[in-house]
């Protein structure tokens, strides 16, 4: 999840600088820098009351202040404080441990809200003050809501197969009908479920997953994968023809349509949709405020700011049913993209994250 918000921080820089950010975008993020080199949303002195919002610093804070610190400021009176430097596991746990916490709230992930809230170090989500009706169905959990979703897309090089392209996991793994190498993540998420529906399995039957089956399968076309580390070397590698295929995240996908002109193209078909989450450590110093500026984070017209800025999927249903057909289209929230993917369980990661992430890297170190 680090790994793809600093991912979104570089996009959102490289369209801007191209002009393919839109001029009232360009300009909320313009002021938002100002308003946090100026210090308007920095802890200037000791407050009373304010939210400090732990997030993984960079150009983002630009955009999350303009998007939520400035509006909760302007609505509650209370400062909001953006700290960068990043909502680790280790971090939470630590604080919360020493008895001295100093975040509100975390953007985090779907591990983090699930291990660290069974073992006691998280606030529960208060949902009469957090809405379930502004996140996406089943993404509502008890120690964390989902702010945005992303997700991982099978990509392909469409002058390689144009008159026949690659349309699930089980084409990407025919390496006989569509020869070349493919690319694939490093850190594992997303690969192992499009491993179990190349084998067949339905995608609401994807979990549990079955980490021997997904394993093998992974095993049978290790000698034609390569991995990626970046959003920005997923990328290059389509760019340099060394892979003709592979499973990336949609808004690098989306950036290789338009910049090869169509030549690169994705589809959200097996997608899998990975939630970016809001948690609370537990015996944070802004108490009950910390729920309401995430409940003020779910203002469909907020999200939208991170969706034309970062590309970050909006959590909010509303949201997506405010853009038009083009963006629609490249937003992995929108209803019919979501019917078509797979969402990561948080039950199976809570459990397994560690020990399918070291095994996948064994896998394809040996």
């Amino acid at each position: 999840m680090t790994s793809y918000l600093n991912d979104s921080i570089e996009i959102a820089a490289k369209r801007a600088a191209a002009g393919t950010l839109s001029r009232r975008s360009f300009a909320q993020l313009l002021i938002a820098s100002g308003a946090l080199a100026a210090g308007g949303i920095g802890r200037a002195s000791a407050q009373a009351k304010e939210v400090v919002f732990s997030m993984w610093g960079g150009d983002a804070e630009a955009v999350y202040a303009e998007a939520w610190g400035k509006p909760f400021e302007e609505a509650s009176g209370i400062p909001v404080y953006l700290d960068g430097s990043g909502p680790t596991r280790g971090k939470i746990r630590a604080m919360v441990e020493a008895g001295n916490v100093t975040w509100d709230v975390c953007d985090s992930g779907l591990g983090t809200q699930t291990t660290l809230g069974r073992d006691g170090f998280l606030e529960p989500i208060d949902y009469s003050i957090v809405d379930k009706d502004k996140v996406l169905p089943g993404l509502a959990y008890e120690w964390g809501v989902t702010g945005y979703v992303y997700s991982s897309v099978l990509t392909w090089n469409d002058e390689r197969f144009g008159d026949d392209p690659p349309k699930d996991w089980a084409d990407f793994w025919n390496v006989e009908k569509y020869p070349g190498k493919r690319v694939v993540w490093k850190y594992m998420v997303g690969v192992l479920e499009a491993a179990l529906m190349a084998d067949g399995v339905a995608p609401e039957d994807v979990y549990p997953m079955d980490l021997e089956r997904a394993l093998s399968k992974v095993a049978e076309i290790k000698d034609h994968l390569i991995l990626w580390d970046s959003g920005a070397s997923s990328q290059q590698v389509f760019l340099s023809g060394e892979v003709v295929m592979g499973q990336i995240w949609h808004t690098r996908a989306n950036i290789l349509e338009e910049e090869t002109g169509g030549q690169i193209k994705s589809t959200f078909n097996q997608g899998v949709v990975q939630p970016g989450v809001w948690v609370v450590p537990k015996g944070n110093p802004a108490g009950a405020a910390a729920q309401e500026f995430m409940a003020s984070m779910q203002d469909p017209e907020r999200q939208l700011i991170l969706l034309e800025a970062l590309g970050n999927g909006p959590a909010n249903p509303a949201a997506s049913e405010l853009t038009d057909e083009a963006m629609a289209a490249r937003n992995p929230a929108s209803p019919q993209n979501m019917a078509r993917q797979v969402a990561q369980n948080q039950e199976w990661y809570g459990e397994l994250h560690e020990e399918a992430e070291k095994r996948f890297i064994d896998l394809m170190s040996s």
